[in-house]
C-alpha cells in the first residue's frame, strides 16, 4: 500500500519534537511482533528482579541465613521436578493465541506496553494487597494517582473526582449502578429528617434556576427520586450546612444527629434493601441502555435487586448507536409508578464498537430538567472505547472551547487531523485510485467530548489501555460519593463512615472501604501508573495508539468494500487465471465506517452478470452456514490438535450472532434489507456475523516494511470462502 503524506499527516510524524527527535515513539512502547525489543525487556526485568533480591537481603541485614548451602543441595530433586512441570506448562503455552501479532484481529486482545508489563512484574514480586495502604503503602497511592490521571483524561476534575482500579468492566458497571442507587434515595432520607424535625429545608428541583428553591416537604416522590445527581449527592452536606449556619446549631451535634438518622432511616437502601423502599414508595425502577449493551448491565440489575426486567433495551439506529429519539419516547411515556434508575450510554459496544451519542443524551436530560422537572444519573460504559478520549486531550485545545458546538467539533477535527490517503497495492501493482479515509465524525466527537457530563464512567486499561489483566477502572464525577458507600472494617482502616466534611472531598487512604471488591493486586496499580506516566494520556501520547488503530480499522473496512471490485484479481492470485470462481461472493460490513476499531461483516453469495458481481437470493440458513464455516476456518476452538492447528493458522477472526432477543427487527431492518434476509427468518434463527478487532499497533509500520497484514487477511479470507462456497455448492448439486 502506498501512502500520500501530502494529503494527510503521516502517522509516524509527531508535532511534539525536540531537535527533530520524536519524543513519544510508538514503536518503543511494545515488545514487537518478533520480540525486537527483547534485549531491553530482558534487561529491565532482570534489573527489577535483582533489585528485589537486594531489597530482601538488605532489609534486615542482621537476620540469620535460614536456608544454608547444605539445605539448598537437598532441594535439588524438588527443583528438578518443578523444572520439569514448568517446561510442561511452557510447552502448553506455546498453543496460546498470538495476540501480539498483526495477524490476530479477532477478539479485544493485543500487545501489552513495556511500562505496564515491567510495572506489573515489579508489583507482583512485592505482592501488595491494595485493599488498604496498611498492606500496600506504595501501590495504594499509585492507584489513587492513576485514578486522577484517568479522571483528567475523561474530562473530570481530578481533584474532586473519585476513580479506582477494579478487576474489569463488569465490576465497574456494577459499582456505578450501586453508587447511583445509593445516591438516588438520599433525598428521601433528608425529607424524612425534615419531617421529623419540622424543617422547611429548601432544595433545588431540576426545573429550578440557580437561586430558586422549594421546601423539601412539598416535593413529591416522583420528583424527589429524579433530582439532578449533583443535588442528590450533596443533599446531606447542604442539610448540615443549613442547620449549622442558618439554624445556628452546634456542628458536632448536627453531624452526629445526621449520621445517626442516616443509619436508622427507612430509606437507607444499603441497610433496608431496595425492595423495602420501593414497596414503601410504590415505585418501579427502569434502567435504560441500548440494545447493544454488555451483558454486565443485566448482571448488575440482578445483583442490586432491581431485577433484569428493570433493564429497558433502547432501540439502536443503523450504526448500532442508541436511538435517542426512541429513548426520549420511553422516558416521556413512563408509567406514573415508574422512575429512571439510570441511563447508560455505551462508548464502544462490545460487538460492533459503536459509540452512543452521549452529548444527545445529555441534551435530552437538559430537556427533561427544564420541561418535566426530572433528571437521571448518566453512566457511560466506556470499557472498550474510553481510552479513545486520550486522543482529545490535545495541549493546544482549551478545556472549555468558546463558540457553538459545531465550532468546537470543527476545532478538534482540524487539530487532531485523523485522516489519511492511500492506494490499494499488492506485489507492486496498484489496484485502486487514491482512497481518502478519516475519523472526524461529529457525532462520535460529540460523544467523547460530552464525557464530563456523565456522572460515572467505566474504562478498561486491560483493553485499549494495553495493560495486563486484571485492570478496569470506575470513575465518578463527584468524589464525595465515597461518604455514602463506606463499609467500616477496623482491621484494615480507621476510615469512619458518614458525613464528616462540609466543604471538601474526603481524603482517601484505604481503597477497600469504598469499593465492591476486597483483596486486589497492587501490581495492577503499578502497571497502570508506569504506563500512564511514560505514555501520557493525551493526543501525542496514548492518543497515537488510538489514532493508528482507527485509521487501520477504516482501511480494513475499505478493503472489504473494495473486495467486489478486486474479486477477479484476488481469485487469480490464489487459484490462477484459468480458474475463475463459478460461485462468487463478497463481504459486507454491518455498518460503515466503523465508530472505533471493530469491524463486523457478513460474507454473502454473489453471481456474475455482464462481468459484474450482483447479489443473489439465499436463505438465512445458507448465509449463516457460510459464515459459520468461515469462522471455523479462522479459529482453533474445538480442534483436535490445537498446537498444530494454531501454528498453521495464518489469521484469526471472532464472531457473534445478532438475535431478535437483543436487536429488534426494527433496529436491524436496514441490515436485513441489505442482506436480503426476511424478518421472519431473522426472528427464527438470528444472523451469524464475523467480527474483527483491529487494535494491534503494528499494522502501519508493517506496511512501511512492505507487509500489509490487513490485505493479506482479505486475501486469505477470499481463499477460504471460495473453497467453502465450492464445497457447499457441490453438495447441493
Amino acid at each position: 500500500m502506498e501512502h500520500h503524506p501530502s494529503k494527510s499527516q503521516n502517522r509516524l510524524q509527531d508535532p511534539s519534537k525536540v531537535d527533530g527527535i520524536t519524543q513519544n515513539p510508538l514503536s518503543a512502547w511494545f515488545l514487537g511482533p518478533k520480540a525486537e525489543h527483547a534485549d531491553v525487556w530482558a534487561q529491565m526485568l532482570m534489573n527489577i528482579f535483582n533489585d528485589y533480591i537486594h531489597w530482601r537481603r538488605n532489609y534486615f541485614p542482621e537476620d540469620p541465613i535460614i536456608i544454608n548451602r547444605t539445605k539448598r543441595r537437598q532441594h535439588e530433586h524438588w527443583f528438578d521436578q518443578l523444572d520439569t512441570e514448568l517446561e510442561t506448562v511452557l510447552n502448553q503455552l506455546k498453543a496460546h493465541f498470538p495476540f501480539y501479532s498483526p495477524r490476530y484481529i479477532a477478539h479485544m486482545l493485543s500487545e501489552q506496553t513495556l511500562p505496564s508489563v515491567v510495572g506489573y512484574f515489579a508489583g507482583m514480586l512485592y505482592n501488595p494487597n491494595n485493599v488498604t495502604d496498611e498492606s500496600a503503602s506504595v501501590t495504594v497511592p499509585l492507584e489513587l494517582e492513576v485514578g486522577k490521571m484517568v479522571a483528567a483524561m475523561l474530562g473530570y476534575n481530578p481533584e474532586t473526582a473519585w476513580a479506582h482500579i477494579c478487576s474489569g468492566g463488569t465490576v465497574a458497571n456494577i459499582e456505578a449502578l450501586w453508587v447511583a442507587r445509593t445516591v438516588q434515595f438520599l433525598p428521601f432520607v433528608v425529607q424524612e429528617y425534615c419531617k421529623k424535625h419540622q424543617l422547611e429545608f429548601q432544595i433545588r428541583t431540576p426545573n429550578k434556576a440557580r437561586g430558586q428553591t422549594v421546601s423539601i416537604l412539598e416535593v413529591p416522590s416522583q420528583t424527589l427520586i429524579a433530582l439532578k445527581s449533583n443535588q442528590s449527592v450533596r443533599i446531606l452536606r447542604k442539610l448540615a450546612h443549613y442547620l449549622i449556619y442558618e439554624k445556628r446549631q452546634v456542628p458536632e451535634v448536627v453531624l452526629q444527629e445526621i449520621n445517626e438518622h442516616v443509619a436508622n432511616s427507612l430509606f437507607n437502601v444499603s441497610k433496608r434493601g431496595l425492595f423495602s423502599i420501593l414497596n414503601r414508595l410504590s415505585l418501579h425502577p427502569r434502567i435504560y441502555v441500548s440494545e447493544s449493551a454488555h451483558y454486565s448491565i443485566k448482571k448488575a440489575a440482578n445483583i442490586l435487586g432491581y431485577g433484569e426486567d428493570a433493564v429497558v433495551p433502547v432501540p439502536v439506529d443503523t450504526r448500532f448507536r442508541m436511538d435517542v429519539r426512541a429513548l426520549r419516547e420511553l422516558l416521556l411515556h413512563q408509567k406514573s409508578n415508574e422512575y429512571t434508575a439510570c441511563v447508560i450510554a455505551v462508548a464502544g459496544t462490545t460487538e460492533e464498537g459503536a459509540v452512543d451519542p452521549v452529548h444527545r443524551i445529555k441534551f435530552l436530560r437538559d430537556e427533561l430538567n427544564r420541561e418535566h422537572n426530572r433528571s437521571f444519573w448518566l453512566h457511560v460504559d466506556g470499557a472498550w472505547g474510553g481510552y479513545f478520549r486520550s486522543l482529545f486531550c490535545h495541549p493546544d485545545l482549551a478545556k472549555k472551547e468558546t463558540g457553538g458546538m459545531g465550532d468546537v467539533l470543527q476545532s478538534y477535527a482540524d487539530k487532531l487531523d485523523v485522516r489519511e490517503s492511500f492506494t490499494i497495492t499488492h506485489q507492486g501493482k496498484t489496484l485502486s485510485p487514491p482512497i481518502d479515509i478519516s475519523w472526524r465524525d461529529p457525532e462520535t466527537y460529540g460523544a467523547f467530548l460530552a464525557f464530563p457530563d456523565a456522572d460515572s464512567i467505566t474504562i478498561d486499561p486491560h483493553k485499549m489501555g494495553y495493560i495486563p489483566y486484571p485492570a478496569g477502572i470506575i470513575a465518578f464525577k463527584q468524589g464525595i460519593v465515597t461518604e455514602h458507600i463506606i463499609q467500616k472494617a477496623q482491621y484494615i482502616s480507621e476510615e469512619e463512615g458518614g458525613l464528616h466534611h462540609l466543604d471538601h472531598t474526603p481524603i482517601i487512604h484505604a481503597v477497600g472501604p469504598y469499593i465492591l471488591e476486597g483483596s486486589k493486586p497492587g501490581a495492577a496499580a503499578a502497571a497502570c501508573y508506569l504506563a500512564h506516566k511514560t505514555i501520557p494520556l493525551e493526543t501525542h501520547g496514548h492518543g497515537k495508539i488510538i489514532r493508528t488503530s482507527v485509521l487501520n480499522t477504516r482501511r480494513f473496512a475499505q478493503y472489504l468494500n473494495h473486495h467486489k471490485k478486486l474479486f477477479r484479481y484476488l481469485d487469480e492470485q490464489v487459484f490462477g487465471k484459468q480458474n475463475t470462481s463459478k460461485f462468487p461472493f463478497t463481504f459486507v460490513p454491518v455498518y460503515d465506517p466503523p465508530d472505533t476499531n471493530i469491524v463486523c461483516f457478513v460474507a454473502v453469495p454473489m453471481a456474475w452478470h455482464d462481468d459484474t458481481l450482483v447479489r443473489v437470493d439465499s436463505s438465512l440458513a445458507e448465509l449463516n452456514r457460510l459464515n459459520q464455516m468461515i469462522y471455523d476456518r479462522f479459529t482453533i476452538r474445538n480442534k483436535q490438535d490445537t498446537r498444530r492447528s494454531l501454528y498453521s493458522q495464518d489469521f484469526f477472526v471472532s464472531r457473534t450472532r445478532f438475535m431478535v432477543s437483543q436487536y429488534s427487527t426494527k433496529s436491524v431492518s436496514e441490515l436485513l434489507k441489505m442482506l436480503k434476509v426476511s424478518k421472519a427468518d431473522y426472528k427464527k434463527e438470528g444472523l451469524f456475523v464475523l467480527r474483527s478487532t483491529v487494535m494491534n499497533p503494528w499494522h502501519h509500520q508493517a506496511q512501511l516494511a512492505k507487509k500489509d497484514y490487513l490485505f493479506d487477511f482479505v486475501l486469505s479470507l477470499h481463499e477460504e470462502t471460495r473453497e467453502i462456497r465450492d464445497l457447499m455448492q457441490s453438495k447441493i448439486m
